[in-house]
């Protein structure tokens, strides 16, 4: 068996959220790890192999691809098979704000997510612990590749519940800085138009296009309301032709210019 482990923090009840550990690990068949009401929380990502994780009264099996998840106050146990042992990297972290996210981004008592294939983000991890010197910048940066893995998890999670209208929502929401096209919709869904427009329209009593044209507008809103972006930075942010164009857009929606709308909001 051959580990690899560096400390990145000593643990506190006073640390919002901190790096305990970062590792890797080359399992045998003497690898074996128990804990009773545990200390710690930490992601483990397979990278290669198979094992056994047993994990409040939970017996599940991560391999290739997957992470496991051990919580705080768990008691588990987790071993590798004698062939085809695990290869893994972990990260370990501690902290109200981690247990926060525990709760939060992930759904409960479910400890094993399959096929996550995030070996680049953990050996990602395991770089940046060890290739630099600086302790706080090293938990800094992998405060954030924390962070990436629990949305990663948890968009994940969002798109498996998705039905197909919500998917078709989604995806208009994220492109509402470029111009609607159906056809490029069709394409990415790799539907018809026909079938787009009736199961969208059935859920959201609107056509596709109508709804691009209202989220544009209530993006627009936000921009207004809440950032000192100028009327122009804001047309071109979300795609018009022209400042002016944008403002009769906005008015015909409205009933208020993006000045009034503004002045109107910030009252």
């Amino acid at each position: 068996m051959y580990e690899n482990l560096k400390k990145i923090s000593y643990y506190s009840n006073d640390t919002p959220f901190g790096i305990w550990f970062v590792g890797e690990t080359l399992c045998d068949e003497k690898f074996c790890i128990e804990r009773h009401n545990s200390n710690l929380i930490a992601f483990e990502y397979i990278v290669d192999g198979y094992g056994t994780l047993e994990i409040n009264n939970q017996v599940l099996h991560p391999e290739k691809g997957d992470i496991f998840l051990i919580t705080l106050g768990s008691d588990h146990k987790y071993y590798s098979q004698k062939e085809n042992g695990w290869h893994k990297y972990f990260i370990s972290f501690f902290g109200p704000v981690a247990e926060v996210m525990v709760n939060q981004y992930l759904p409960p008592d479910t400890y094993l997510f399959k096929n996550c294939f995030l070996e680049k983000s953990f050996s990602h991890i395991f770089d940046i612990a060890y290739n630099c010197d600086d302790l706080q910048e090293i938990e800094d940066k992998l405060s954030v590749e924390v962070l990436k893995i629990f949305n990663f998890l948890r968009n994940r999670r969002m798109l498996e519940t998705e039905d197909f209208a919500d998917k078709i929502k989604r995806c208009i929401e994220n492109h509402l800085d470029e111009e609607f096209s159906l056809n490029k919709l069709c394409e990415y869904m790799n539907y018809s138009k026909n079938h787009i427009i009736n199961i969208f329209s059935e859920k959201f009593g609107q056509t596709p296009y109508k709804y691009y044209i209202s989220a544009k507008i209530n993006a627009a809103k936000d921009y207004l309301s809440n950032t000192n972006m100028t009327i122009s930075e804001i047309s071109n942010a979300l795609s018009y032709s022209d400042q002016q164009y944008f403002s009769y857009c906005f008015k015909k929606e409205t009933g208020y210019s993006p000045r009034q709308y503004r002045n109107h909001t910030k009252m």
